[in-house]
């Protein structure tokens, strides 16, 4: 039985984009960034099929197909990256229902922390992990 307080899938693919956004935007050397990019990348390989099924109109296919064919690029141009953070953020905001996204990741640590800090896992990683086991 879902609690009161569990996210939904939405919720979780609004924390997961603005996650993967901010690891975007953190990466200070190559390797960083190819990480944040291969992240980025299951991110939205997983919203956009669970948009598909799911009948979301958030994302749209023209956001998934630039999202998508943006991150499998390693030599991804600046501006791409900048319309990509932009994107994810977007995207996450109309997914959390416009609502406070910190609200959700206050939640989302909660849950993570009821359900026993799984082992070597930091929030945005047990979001990602849930919303691909969901999709």
């Amino acid at each position: 039985m879902a609690m009161a307080y569990d996210l939904s899938l939405a919720e979780r693919g609004a924390l997961a984009l603005d996650g993967a956004a901010a690891a975007l935007d953190r990466a200070q050397d190559a390797g960083t960034f190819v990480d944040a990019l291969e992240r980025n990348h299951r991110v939205w390989r997983a919203l956009s099929h669970i948009a598909t099924t799911q009948n979301w109109p958030v994302p749209d296919r023209h956001q998934s197909r630039f999202a998508l064919g943006t991150t499998a690029r390693t030599g991804t141009h600046d501006d791409n990256v900048h319309a990509l953070v932009t994107i994810n953020r977007r995207v996450s905001s109309a997914l959390a229902g416009g609502g406070d996204i910190e609200r959700i990741r206050a939640r989302a640590y909660f849950l993570w922390e009821s359900r026993g800090r799984p082992n070597g896992q930091d929030i945005d990683h047990w979001l990602l992990a849930e919303i691909e086991r969901k999709s």
